[in-house]
């Protein structure tokens, strides 16, 4: 989902959910939901987010890593690629889990058949 991408990109900017709340006029909560993936993302808010946070909608929406421009900092490059990775295993993980949970669902499917 897009909400691990948010927060990675919002963590890069340095921002806090408060900050971002802030600027899009909701709660912090409704905005924590949002990166939490317990809130659909409207495309009024979709498009605010990716103003504030400096990227295309489609950077967030997009399965592909987000185009991230900084000036250039080592240590800040660094960071980005530590929390590449760490969303790249996440992603991993996520994925891992729902094939498990797919997977439950149809052999559940096939006894019911037998």
């Amino acid at each position: 989902m897009y909400g691990d991408k948010i927060r990675f990109i919002r963590e890069m900017r340095g921002l806090s959910q408060e900050n971002i709340a802030s600027k899009l006029g909701i709660a912090q909560n409704a905005y924590s939901r949002i990166e939490t993936n317990h809130s659909k993302l409207g495309s009024d808010i979709l498009l605010k987010l990716a103003t504030i946070l400096q990227v295309s909608p489609m950077d967030i929406l997009s399965s592909q890593p987000a185009v991230i421009n900084f000036q250039y900092d080592k240590s800040l490059i660094e960071n980005i690629i530590l929390k590449q990775a760490e969303l790249y295993d996440k992603l991993l993980t996520d994925k891992d889990e729902e094939i498990k949970r797919l997977n439950l669902i149809i052999e559940k499917l096939l006894t019911k058949k037998k």
